[in-house]
């Protein structure tokens, strides 16, 4: 019965967010999520670029950020993503956007 009562306490709480859930990444109040299309991936600056509704953003990545394939398999990292792919990054800003995980639509 506990097992039943955490399960929807944390189910009501995932639906509360304002954006879909991250595969990885403990949500906090920091938590922001663009959805876009990859414009480039510049691992030497550990850099991403994307497309979002709200213009171009360039996203700070590093060795420890996750990307996710579709079906919720692990990518690797950042440096495998390509040009034109529909991707959602969660991140949160300190001096600039820091993606935390990129998940591929």
């Amino acid at each position: 019965m506990h097992a039943l009562v955490a399960t929807l306490s944390l189910a009501l709480a995932l639906t509360g967010l304002p954006f879909p859930a991250p595969r990885l990444v403990q949500v906090t109040d920091r938590t922001k999520c663009d959805m876009g299309v990859v414009i480039a991936v510049d691992a030497a600056k550990s850099e991403m670029r994307a497309t979002t509704p709200a213009g171009v953003v360039t996203y700070k990545t590093g060795p420890d950020v996750q990307v996710f394939e579709k079906d919720g398999q692990p990518l690797g990292a950042v440096s495998k993503l390509q040009q034109g792919q529909r991707v959602r990054v969660y991140y949160y800003v300190d001096n600039g956007a820091i993606a935390q995980e990129i998940d591929i639509e």
